[in-house]
């Protein structure tokens, strides 16, 4: 049986949030010394996908065009790959179907997938379609979406994760303190919460005093899971009495990634990504990881 080896996949249409997409995968890939694989995709319109291509819709010749030139972006995205140094193992690959479910359906829960973030600040979850809506929702393993155009390197020196006691802030813990000590990062675990606190009540009494120390509490043991899974990585404690998505956008101004978990997959829960995630998704600054429960 062959052994199936976890690469980095980025998807790429020759956009320059793409392009940004790749110069970062690329260099995850390179500190991982995992595969690249450079995904493109031709995307037939929408007429066609409905069945039109009878009623004036495009010819066999005119869809050749279409998958001839998005082969073209994948050769020269691959060929840029190759040229950054890095000593990678890089490989394209162009299919026919939407992006987002063709890069969802290609990948493994142990591969790690990077996509550009829409180009439309603050809407991410508001575009039907987009590439990285679809990605983020169904991937079955974590997802890179790379914000922002204006990086001088792609070294990873800093990195948030929020944390609220919850199954998937665990998984995005655990994910975020590997990646700190394969970077030898800073680890900076944010907590927000908001009066009245919801979470574990040490007694009857719900003074804001009493709902602070309950937070405290919950990122003291997400501090201590933190040290359990990555001994030897610095680790910073932020506890903010914010919005938790505010609190880790604020928190990730300075940092190199941040990293938020979700709700899981499959069936309808993969359509629940939650607020917080959703928030960090559409604002932050900085490439952001979403993290599938185990």
């Amino acid at each position: 049986m062959a052994v199936q080896v976890s690469r980095v996949i980025v998807g790429v249409d020759g956009t320059e949030g793409s392009v940004e997409a790749l110069r970062w995968a690329a260099n995850e890939a390179a500190r991982r010394t995992w595969p690249l694989h450079v995904l493109t995709c031709a995307e037939l319109p929408v007429a066609v996908e409905a069945g039109m291509v009878g009623a004036g819709g495009l010819t066999g010749s005119a869809m050749d065009s279409i998958v001839t030139e998005q082969e073209a972006v994948n050769q020269r995205a691959v060929t840029l790959a190759r040229s950054f140094g890095l000593d990678l193992d890089v490989d394209g690959e162009t299919v026919l179907g939407a992006p987002g479910y063709a890069l969802v359906s290609g990948a493994h829960e142990d591969d790690l997938i990077v996509v550009g973030a829409t180009s439309h600040p603050g809407r991410l979850t508001d575009l039907l379609g987009s590439v990285a809506t679809v990605v983020v929702h169904r991937a079955k393993g974590p997802v890179v979406v790379v914000h922002g155009g204006d990086r001088r390197d792609y070294g990873i020196g800093r990195i948030v994760v929020g944390v609220d006691g919850s199954p998937g802030s665990d998984a995005a813990l655990e994910w975020a303190a590997e990646e700190a000590a394969r970077c030898g990062a800073e680890l900076v675990l944010v907590h927000g919460w908001t009066y009245p606190y919801v979470g574990v009540r040490a007694g009857a009494r719900e003074p804001r005093d009493d709902m602070r120390l309950d937070a405290m509490r919950t990122l003291e043991a997400s501090a201590q899971l933190a040290s359990d899974a990555a001994p030897d990585v610095r680790t910073q404690s932020i506890i903010s009495e914010e919005s938790p998505a505010k609190a880790i956008i604020d928190a990730a101004r300075d940092a190199d990634l941040a990293v938020v978990g979700t709700r899981g997959h499959g069936g309808f829960a993969a359509l629940l990504l939650g607020s917080v995630s959703r928030t960090v998704l559409q604002h932050a600054s900085v490439p952001v990881v979403v993290v599938p429960r185990h």
